[in-house]
């Protein structure tokens, strides 16, 4: 086993509800699944979870065995049931030091998340809502800024790399979009507090935002896996994310440089080389060909006969 799991049988009012195995089971066939393959599971008491005396978790029967001569090391996956929003829980978390780096919170149903530029986030049963604890990258001279300004490309090319091993043909839309056929199936939020580096991830598994309800919010339209013919259930998923992810992450950050990153990006990145539409922080939208990335991860384009760099904005194809 490569993380352990604990599913989270407390009440935080506003941030999440109680949950066995059982309740999860009953959500989702995909959730039933996970919870199958990861049995027994073993209700503990565990006051220091929460600063609750009357906190309990379900260990899976798994965590129980020996992992590892370095199991402190092994990434912990907290499970919620029903979850405002895995951000604020993870957060909760860090701040009363319940979560080390490499750790993270997942949501069998997230009620009140928050996407890109602070839209709210609903999201059912079956679908993947997670917040991963991330290091600060710690290179020398200004490469540590360049990796953490590009921190969702980062992100978005980690879990596509990953994903490739189930044959999901994932492309990274700048800057924080997942799309396979050039439809969204999950995104990417980065939020920086002191130390920590949180990366919020949404990932379609079985459901998706119809697209009649996307046209007014200059969006691409969006898709499900499932749809797409992948059949993955949630947890499954995500610990192989915080696996590999991981590994790779690590070797990113200190083997390569930001610029080799670019360049390898670049082969990921949706719609090099086409025309597409811009819309920028001040609402004004202009058409233009993207050529690729820059060294700090803007997005570089070619608007009628003038290359520039962008650093905000949405794209949707031209």
């Amino acid at each position: 086993m490569t993380c352990r799991v604990k599913i989270l049988d407390t009440d935080r009012p506003g941030m999440l509800d109680a949950a066995n195995p059982e309740r999860i089971s009953e959500a989702s066939p995909l959730w039933a699944a996970d919870i199958l393959s990861l049995r027994p599971w073993n209700r503990i008491h565990s006051p220091g979870i929460d600063q609750n005396d009357d906190a309990w978790v379900w260990n899976s029967g798994q965590a129980d065995k020996p992992l590892s001569l370095h199991s402190e090391d092994i990434p912990e996956i907290l499970v919620c049931g029903c979850c405002a929003s895995t951000m604020d829980t993870a957060w909760h978390f860090i701040e009363s030091r319940r979560m080390r780096i490499w750790d993270s919170v997942i949501a069998v149903e997230q009620t009140a998340g928050r996407g890109q530029h602070q839209r709210q986030w609903v999201s059912p049963a079956g679908n993947i809502h997670a917040s991963w604890l991330w290091p600060l990258p710690e290179p020398k001279g200004d490469a540590a800024s360049s990796w953490r300004n590009m921190m969702s490309l980062v992100a978005g090319f980690i879990f596509a790399r990953v994903m490739q091993k189930f044959d999901v043909p994932v492309k990274v839309k700048w800057p924080n979009d997942l799309l396979i056929h050039d439809r969204k199936f999950g995104g990417i939020l980065i939020e920086i507090r002191d130390s920590h580096i949180l990366v919020g991830c949404g990932i379609n598994l079985t459901d998706a935002p119809e697209d009649r309800l996307l046209r007014d919010q200059f969006a691409v339209p969006a898709t499900h896996l499932r749809r797409e013919g992948f059949q993955l259930t949630p947890l499954a998923l995500w610990m192989t994310l915080v696996t590999e992810g991981k590994a790779l992450f690590e070797t990113l950050i200190h083997a390569t440089a930001p610029a080799e990153f670019v360049r390898m990006i670049d082969t990921r990145m949706a719609w090099v080389g086409k025309k597409v539409a811009i819309r920028g922080m001040n609402t004004d939208v202009f058409e233009a060909v993207i050529l690729g990335l820059s060294p700090d991860g803007g997005l570089r384009v070619k608007k009628g006969s003038a290359a520039q760099v962008i650093y905000s904005g949405s794209i949707i194809p031209g």
